[in-house]
């Protein structure tokens, strides 16, 4: 049950619905190498970010730059939601 007050803070990008934009609030992987990936794709914290697709695979769009990401990288992403 929730209780007044309660909010959620981030979620990671796999659990929002297409067309869902928000704000990158972290990007956290247990393998550095995935978070490496992403900075040289130049998806950052504090970046807007909307996912457009979710099958085949992930398609997000970061800045002017649409991106395809598979579901464990589309994990990593932390995303606060902004608006639909």
């Amino acid at each position: 049950m929730l209780t007044q007050g309660f909010t959620v803070q981030y979620s990671p990008l796999d659990f929002l619905a297409t067309k869902t934009q928000g704000v990158i609030m972290a990007i956290r992987n247990k393998d550095e190498r995935v978070v490496k990936k992403l900075l040289a794709m130049g998806v950052h914290k504090g970046m807007h970010i909307t996912l457009e697709q979710r099958f085949p695979s992930f398609l997000i769009k970061v800045g002017r730059t649409r991106i395809a990401i598979d579901r464990d990288i589309a994990r990593s992403i932390k995303v606060r939601v902004i608006g639909k």
